[in-house]
């Protein structure tokens, strides 16, 4: 078999990362001169990580985050707010594995939404499936689905992200229809998936923004028995870059 038939044969097979390692093995001489299993090992490691890579360009496009926040690109100072040992907690996605919450607040401008959209980016480097959305959205999609009567297979697509993460809770006034929504995706993630809030209300304040005691009751009970909270403080970063 010649060569070309074998590079044919492997893109046939959707071995594109071996394909790759193969051309490149042959186009450096260094590399002919190895043994066959030293070859056929780096053929293999290629297309292993070819496959790792292509699994975190679908979970990233299927994630929607907002802003394409980067962990390295984190900055820590004192007004601020932002601990480094807690993030440092956090990006190693333990409590991702532990189906936990993490509440980030804070008011506008202080870097919410990219906080946790770099928790989403940390999750998807690490090969877990996020889901982002904007809670007034979130709550619009249910409303339709409901009309259509889809709405049990849209909580069931939500409940199967590892990661969901909640923009913008506080921001829009919640219909009684919506509250409900809320809490039954909620109810189907505790114990089960973990969440992301970001909300520019204090987590004392949700209670009454909810403005239902029973639901904000249960609501909270969800979200906080066990989460980790980051409370960001500090002057608009949107001011500084203008």
């Amino acid at each position: 078999m010649s060569i070309e038939t074998t590079l044919r044969k492997l893109n046939e097979l959707k071995l594109k990362g071996m394909h790759n390692a193969l051309r490149q093995q042959l186009e450096t001489p260094s590399l002919t001169d190895m043994g066959f299993e030293d070859r056929l090992s780096i053929l293999i490691d290629a297309e292993d990580l070819h496959r790792l890579n292509a699994r975190k360009d679908r979970l990233l496009s299927a994630a929607k985050l907002r802003v394409h926040a980067h962990p390295e690109d984190l900055t820590y100072n004192a007004e601020r707010g932002l601990d480094k040992t807690v993030m440092t907690r956090l990006l190693s996605c333990d409590w991702i594995h532990r189906n936990q919450n993490v509440l980030i607040t804070g008011k506008s401008g202080t870097g919410k939404t990219w906080l946790g959209c770099c928790l989403g980016m940390q999750a998807v480097r690490n090969g877990t499936s996020v889901s982002y959305r904007m809670v007034s959205r979130l709550l619009e999609e249910f409303e339709l689905a409901r009309l259509e009567g889809t709405a049990p297979r849209l909580r069931a697509k939500y409940k199967r992200a590892d990661l969901l993460i909640l923009d913008d809770f506080g921001v829009s006034k919640l219909k009684a229809t919506g509250k409900h929504d809320l809490l039954e995706l909620l109810d189907d993630r505790i114990g089960e998936r973990a969440t992301v809030v970001c909300g520019q209300l204090p987590v004392e304040n949700w209670h009454a923004f909810i403005d239902n005691p029973t639901i904000a009751d249960a609501i909270l009970d969800r979200l906080t028995s066990v989460a980790h909270r980051v409370e960001l403080s500090g002057p608009s970063l949107r001011r500084r870059v203008t």
